[in-house]
Protein backbone atom coordinates (compact mmCIF):
# COMPACT_ATOMS: atom_id res chain seq x y z
CA UNK A 1 0.00 0.00 0.00
CA UNK A 2 1.44 3.36 -1.04
CA UNK A 3 1.98 6.12 1.48
CA UNK A 4 -0.20 9.19 0.83
CA UNK A 5 1.72 12.20 -0.36
CA UNK A 6 1.92 14.96 2.29
CA UNK A 7 -0.15 18.00 1.42
CA UNK A 8 0.46 21.64 2.28
CA UNK A 9 -3.18 22.73 2.06
CA UNK A 10 -5.03 23.64 5.26
CA UNK A 11 -8.40 25.11 4.25
CA UNK A 12 -7.39 28.31 6.07
CA UNK A 13 -6.59 31.82 4.83
CA UNK A 14 -4.33 34.58 6.04
CA UNK A 15 -6.24 37.22 8.06
CA UNK A 16 -4.24 40.07 6.54
CA UNK A 17 -3.90 39.14 2.86
CA UNK A 18 -6.75 36.67 2.39
CA UNK A 19 -4.44 34.25 0.57
CA UNK A 20 -4.35 30.53 1.28
CA UNK A 21 -2.43 29.37 4.34
CA UNK A 22 -0.23 26.34 3.78
CA UNK A 23 1.70 24.03 6.08
CA UNK A 24 5.33 22.88 5.95
CA UNK A 25 4.98 19.13 5.54
CA UNK A 26 7.72 18.16 8.02
CA UNK A 27 7.13 20.71 10.78
CA UNK A 28 3.46 21.61 10.44
CA UNK A 29 4.29 25.32 10.62
CA UNK A 30 1.96 27.63 8.72
CA UNK A 31 3.15 29.86 5.88
CA UNK A 32 1.70 32.00 3.11
CA UNK A 33 3.19 32.10 -0.38
CA UNK A 34 4.20 35.45 -1.80
CA UNK A 35 1.79 36.72 -4.42
CA UNK A 36 2.63 36.05 -8.06
CA UNK A 37 3.09 39.77 -8.70
CA UNK A 38 5.47 40.29 -5.77
CA UNK A 39 7.47 37.21 -6.75
CA UNK A 40 7.72 38.34 -10.37
CA UNK A 41 8.92 41.88 -9.63
CA UNK A 42 11.25 40.70 -6.88
CA UNK A 43 13.02 38.37 -9.29
CA UNK A 44 13.07 41.06 -11.98
CA UNK A 45 14.82 43.35 -9.49
CA UNK A 46 17.33 40.58 -8.75
CA UNK A 47 18.04 40.26 -12.48
CA UNK A 48 18.54 44.02 -12.81
CA UNK A 49 20.88 44.15 -9.81
CA UNK A 50 22.95 41.29 -11.17
CA UNK A 51 23.11 42.73 -14.69
CA UNK A 52 24.22 46.13 -13.40
CA UNK A 53 26.95 44.49 -11.33
CA UNK A 54 28.06 42.39 -14.28
CA UNK A 55 28.17 45.41 -16.59
CA UNK A 56 30.38 47.25 -14.09
CA UNK A 57 32.78 44.30 -14.04
CA UNK A 58 32.68 44.07 -17.84
CA UNK A 59 33.59 47.74 -18.17
CA UNK A 60 36.50 47.28 -15.77
CA UNK A 61 37.73 44.29 -17.79
CA UNK A 62 37.41 46.27 -21.02
CA UNK A 63 39.46 49.13 -19.55
CA UNK A 64 42.15 46.68 -18.43
CA UNK A 65 42.25 45.10 -21.88
CA UNK A 66 42.50 48.48 -23.58
CA UNK A 67 45.37 49.39 -21.30
CA UNK A 68 47.18 46.14 -22.15
CA UNK A 69 46.66 46.72 -25.87
CA UNK A 70 48.04 50.25 -25.60
CA UNK A 71 51.10 48.92 -23.82
CA UNK A 72 51.70 46.39 -26.60
CA UNK A 73 50.90 43.28 -24.54
CA UNK A 74 50.01 40.27 -26.70
CA UNK A 75 47.37 39.17 -24.17
CA UNK A 76 45.38 42.29 -24.94
CA UNK A 77 44.80 41.01 -28.49
CA UNK A 78 43.78 37.48 -27.45
CA UNK A 79 40.03 37.57 -28.16
CA UNK A 80 39.43 34.00 -26.97
CA UNK A 81 41.00 34.77 -23.59
CA UNK A 82 38.84 37.81 -22.97
CA UNK A 83 35.66 36.11 -24.17
CA UNK A 84 36.34 33.24 -21.79
CA UNK A 85 36.91 35.74 -18.99
CA UNK A 86 33.54 37.39 -19.64
CA UNK A 87 31.80 33.99 -19.54
CA UNK A 88 33.59 33.02 -16.31
CA UNK A 89 32.63 36.34 -14.72
CA UNK A 90 28.99 35.78 -15.71
CA UNK A 91 28.69 32.40 -14.00
CA UNK A 92 30.92 33.34 -11.07
CA UNK A 93 28.82 36.44 -10.49
CA UNK A 94 25.63 34.38 -10.62
CA UNK A 95 27.04 31.92 -8.11
CA UNK A 96 28.14 34.62 -5.68
CA UNK A 97 24.78 36.40 -5.90
CA UNK A 98 23.07 33.04 -5.38
CA UNK A 99 25.15 32.41 -2.27
CA UNK A 100 23.86 35.68 -0.84
CA UNK A 101 20.31 34.82 -1.91
CA UNK A 102 20.47 31.36 -0.32
CA UNK A 103 21.91 32.54 2.99
CA UNK A 104 20.59 36.00 3.90
CA UNK A 105 18.20 36.74 1.03
CA UNK A 106 18.55 38.76 -2.15
CA UNK A 107 17.77 42.39 -2.92
CA UNK A 108 14.58 41.26 -4.65
CA UNK A 109 13.57 39.24 -1.59
CA UNK A 110 13.98 42.27 0.66
CA UNK A 111 12.09 44.60 -1.68
CA UNK A 112 9.19 42.17 -2.20
CA UNK A 113 8.99 41.10 1.44
CA UNK A 114 9.53 37.44 0.63
CA UNK A 115 12.03 34.66 1.25
CA UNK A 116 12.77 31.47 -0.65
CA UNK A 117 12.51 28.44 1.66
CA UNK A 118 12.08 24.68 1.46
CA UNK A 119 8.44 23.66 1.39
CA UNK A 120 9.01 20.66 3.64
CA UNK A 121 10.51 22.48 6.64
CA UNK A 122 10.88 26.22 5.95
CA UNK A 123 14.69 26.27 5.87
CA UNK A 124 16.67 28.32 3.36
CA UNK A 125 18.83 26.79 0.64
CA UNK A 126 22.10 27.95 2.17
CA UNK A 127 25.04 29.53 0.40
CA UNK A 128 26.29 26.61 -1.69
CA UNK A 129 22.93 25.36 -2.95
CA UNK A 130 21.78 28.95 -3.40
CA UNK A 131 24.69 29.54 -5.75
CA UNK A 132 23.83 26.54 -7.90
CA UNK A 133 20.16 27.51 -8.00
CA UNK A 134 21.11 30.97 -9.22
CA UNK A 135 22.99 29.40 -12.13
CA UNK A 136 19.52 28.63 -13.52
CA UNK A 137 19.28 32.36 -14.22
CA UNK A 138 21.65 31.78 -17.12
CA UNK A 139 18.59 30.34 -18.90
CA UNK A 140 17.08 33.81 -18.68
CA UNK A 141 14.46 33.64 -21.50
CA UNK A 142 13.00 30.39 -20.10
CA UNK A 143 13.12 31.83 -16.58
CA UNK A 144 11.15 34.91 -17.67
CA UNK A 145 8.46 32.73 -19.27
CA UNK A 146 8.12 30.70 -16.08
CA UNK A 147 7.98 33.85 -13.94
CA UNK A 148 5.20 35.31 -16.07
CA UNK A 149 3.28 32.04 -15.82
CA UNK A 150 3.72 32.09 -12.04
CA UNK A 151 2.53 35.70 -11.82
CA UNK A 152 -0.57 34.94 -13.91
CA UNK A 153 -1.42 31.89 -11.82
CA UNK A 154 -0.95 33.92 -8.63
CA UNK A 155 1.60 31.53 -7.16
CA UNK A 156 4.88 32.20 -5.40
CA UNK A 157 6.69 29.01 -6.31
CA UNK A 158 10.36 29.22 -7.19
CA UNK A 159 9.60 28.18 -10.70
CA UNK A 160 12.60 25.98 -11.51
CA UNK A 161 12.54 23.99 -8.26
CA UNK A 162 9.27 22.55 -6.89
CA UNK A 163 10.93 21.88 -3.51
CA UNK A 164 11.12 25.61 -2.76
CA UNK A 165 8.57 28.39 -2.44
CA UNK A 166 8.79 32.14 -1.87
CA UNK A 167 6.95 32.88 1.37
CA UNK A 168 5.32 36.21 2.20
CA UNK A 169 7.16 37.75 5.17
CA UNK A 170 4.56 40.54 5.38
CA UNK A 171 1.57 38.23 5.78
CA UNK A 172 -0.46 38.04 8.94
CA UNK A 173 0.86 34.53 9.60
CA UNK A 174 4.46 35.77 9.40
CA UNK A 175 3.56 38.48 11.93
CA UNK A 176 2.18 35.98 14.42
CA UNK A 177 -1.54 36.26 13.63
CA UNK A 178 -3.75 33.18 13.59
CA UNK A 179 -5.26 31.89 10.33
CA UNK A 180 -9.01 31.96 9.75
CA UNK A 181 -11.29 29.50 7.94
CA UNK A 182 -11.49 29.94 4.19
CA UNK A 183 -14.98 31.32 3.38
CA UNK A 184 -15.01 29.40 0.09
CA UNK A 185 -14.28 26.11 1.84
CA UNK A 186 -16.88 26.84 4.52
CA UNK A 187 -19.47 27.67 1.85
CA UNK A 188 -18.70 24.46 -0.04
CA UNK A 189 -19.05 22.40 3.14
CA UNK A 190 -22.35 24.11 3.94
CA UNK A 191 -23.63 23.43 0.43
CA UNK A 192 -22.62 19.77 0.71
CA UNK A 193 -24.39 19.47 4.07
CA UNK A 194 -27.53 21.03 2.60
CA UNK A 195 -27.45 18.60 -0.33
CA UNK A 196 -27.21 15.67 2.08
CA UNK A 197 -30.19 16.93 4.05
CA UNK A 198 -32.23 17.35 0.87
CA UNK A 199 -31.65 13.83 -0.42
CA UNK A 200 -34.95 12.20 -1.51
CA UNK A 201 -36.57 9.93 1.08
CA UNK A 202 -36.06 6.23 0.50
CA UNK A 203 -39.28 4.18 0.71
CA UNK A 204 -41.01 7.14 2.31
CA UNK A 205 -38.41 7.43 5.05
CA UNK A 206 -35.85 10.09 5.76
CA UNK A 207 -32.27 9.05 4.86
CA UNK A 208 -31.37 8.88 8.56
CA UNK A 209 -34.47 6.99 9.59
CA UNK A 210 -34.19 3.62 11.30
CA UNK A 211 -36.17 0.59 10.08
Amino acid sequence: MSTPKPTTSTGLVDPLTGRAVRRHTDTGTYFVKASGTAHFWGRVLDAVVFLVGYLVLAVIVAVVRESMMNSGSALGYNDALWLTLYVVLWFAGLYVYGMIWGSVGSVGDAAAGMRSVRIKNGTTAGAWLGGWRAICWSFFPFFVVMLIASAISGGGDDTWDPKFAAIDRRSGIAQGQQPVPDPKVAAAEQAAATDRQNLPNLYGQRPDARP
